[in-house]
């Protein structure tokens, strides 16, 4: 009677110990479903507040960003990107399970992509805040375009062709490269023979005859009629347009 009296004691105390750690059991791995957890539970953090571990974003061939690496302890960055980038996306991630994270105010799950920053000419203020039950850290990024590639330069070489498409003039030359040595000091080397077509912009402004001379035309066509095919001439851009034409001559 000892015997069956003690084995029905262990018999309940069994039942009771694994019916008060089935609830632990299921709890913890609710909390390891997913990469991250996403919400703020009462039990949230150990009383720090909570920081990014990463940041990314979508611009990792044109993005330049200072610092250049990311670091928890720095809240502070500045991004540039090309010309032609039109919308920028961070990626966010914690270390804190349990914070909420915040683009510009609108809540991004740890480790997922933001919504869309529309890019524009004007610089723009990207606040990344980590919120949870020991405190917020807020990080910013400032976003810029970077100017244009397609700056003014200047090139030098023989015109081969002056020609009219669709309404529209072009020079063939056969550009070299000059070097500035000092000051306005130029000279002029041509090793292999490459021809570019560039469009003449709409006020372009032509000069003819020697570089310690030169006439202006009135036009294209006077300049046309003017110019020594196989001559040196310095041409000036901006951007994909010639907007100047001149008679050059190397210094050396």
């Amino acid at each position: 009677m000892m015997k069956g009296a003690r084995k029905l004691c262990l018999w309940i105390a069994l039942c009771l110990l694994v019916t008060c750690a089935l609830p632990l059991a299921a709890a913890d791995e609710e909390l390891q479903v997913g990469d991250y957890y996403w919400g703020t539970p009462a039990a949230a953090s150990n009383g720090d507040a909570p920081t990014l571990t990463s940041l990314t974003h979508n611009c990792p061939n044109t993005g330049k960003m200072l610092p250049a690496y990311f670091s928890p302890t720095v809240t502070t960055y500045l991004l540039t990107v090309a010309s032609w980038v039109s919308r920028v996306q961070f990626t966010p991630v914690s270390g804190d399970l349990y914070a909420t994270i915040y683009v510009n105010g609108a809540v991004v799950r740890s480790g997922s992509a933001s919504s869309y920053i529309k890019m524009t000419d004007n610089p723009q203020q990207v606040t990344i805040e980590v919120a949870g039950s020991g405190g917020r850290t807020v990080y910013t990024v400032f976003l810029q375009r970077r100017p244009s590639e397609k700056r003014t330069r200047v090139s030098a070489g023989s015109i081969d062709n002056i020609y009219q498409k669709s309404g529209k003039w072009y020079i063939d030359a056969d550009l070299g490269t000059v070097t500035y040595l000092d000051g306005n000091v130029s000279t002029y080397v041509n090793k292999t023979a490459d021809h570019y077509r560039y469009a003449c912009a709409e006020n372009c402004v032509f000069y003819y005859g020697t570089m310690s001379s030169p006439q202006r035309a009135r036009n294209i066509g006077e300049f046309t009629a003017n110019v020594s095919i196989g001559g040196l001439y310095r041409f000036i851009y901006i951007e994909d347009e010639i907007v100047a034409v001149m008679p050059y001559s190397p210094d050396y």
